[in-house]
């Protein structure tokens, strides 16, 4: 599959991980996100991949944040927008127009009013009419927390590297026929699940069944809390999904830790209901055998 996605909450590792009952900065949200993915896991050329961030501030903020040349050689940084209008303008690309956020015409004059530092600095943008063709797409957080148009792009981006690639009979600074689009943390259980009404959302809601139903789950980690019970729906590929119940459990020394329980697998992605469920009939067994004890 050309079309994955990856959903995880902010990890640390080490004595820093944390579990269902523990909060995250917005330090720490920011720099796990999509630090998680690259670390020690995916040590790949530059010349070979993009990471695509939501918008060009946070474009920025990686660059400065993430200066070190280990994070800068894993791929060329460049935003939704930047990549969008270079995939379908480019070599023959489809030549769909990039959809703006409501209000961008206005926050851009904005911006040049105070000489263009708002919505972040163009030079952060690495030149994609050199890159050569990347074998890795990476999106990071599109339309989470963002304008939805972010969505809408991201199947306009990926169609302009299909038409770029089938129109050329050479080799081509776009990405090839073989390239794999990446989304992460992309919220796309909102996308596929009607969190958006079709009728108000027409363009948003037609992405669905045309693209991102067609994503495959290649890790997936989405908290859960309800009905005072917390856990996880989680996947790795191939896997099958897992429903994991966290408790909080106290040893002989009465020390305080999370045990975690697998209480259903299914080769199907279980609905939030279906997860919350399961999870409270464990709780509730658990609770019955403690008492009998």
């Amino acid at each position: 599959c050309r079309l994955l996605e990856v959903e995880f909450p902010p990890l640390l590792g080490g004595e820093g991980s944390k579990s269902q009952f523990d909060d995250f900065d917005n330090v720490q949200e920011l720099d796990r996100t999509v630090i998680g993915p690259f670390n020690g896991y995916l040590v790949l050329e530059k010349t070979k991949n993009w990471l695509v961030f939501a918008d060009l501030k946070e474009c920025q903020l990686a660059k400065e944040e993430w200066a070190g040349a280990r994070y800068r050689s894993v791929a060329c940084f460049t935003s939704i927008e930047a990549a969008t209008e270079f995939c379908v303008n480019s070599n023959g690309g489809s030549g769909e127009s990039y959809s703006k956020p409501w209000g961008a015409t206005f926050a851009s004059a904005v911006s040049d009013l105070v000489q263009g530092q708002l919505l972040g600095d163009e030079r952060s943008l690495d030149d994609l009419s050199i890159a050569p063709e990347p074998e890795f797409v990476f999106v990071v957080q599109p339309g989470n927390g963002g304008p939805l148009e972010d969505w809408i792009n991201c199947e306009k981006m990926f169609n302009g590297i299909q038409t770029s690639s089938s129109s050329s009979t050479t080799t081509t600074t776009t990405t090839s026929a073989t390239t794999t689009m990446v989304i992460i943390n992309g919220a796309l259980d909102k996308v596929r699940g009607g969190y958006y009404p079709g009728v108000f959302f027409p363009k948003l809601a037609a992405t669905v069944d045309r693209f991102y139903n067609k994503f495959e789950s290649a890790f997936y980690l989405k908290p859960i809390s309800d009905k005072g019970v917390y856990g996880w729906i989680y996947r790795v590929f191939p896997e099958p999904w897992q429903v994991v119940l966290q408790t909080v459990k106290t040893d002989k020394k009465d020390r305080k830790y999370v045990e975690d329980t697998v209480v259903f697998t299914s080769d199907k992605k279980p609905s939030y209901n279906e997860a919350v469920s399961k999870m409270v009939t464990e709780a509730a067994r658990q609770q019955q055998q403690q008492q009998q004890q």
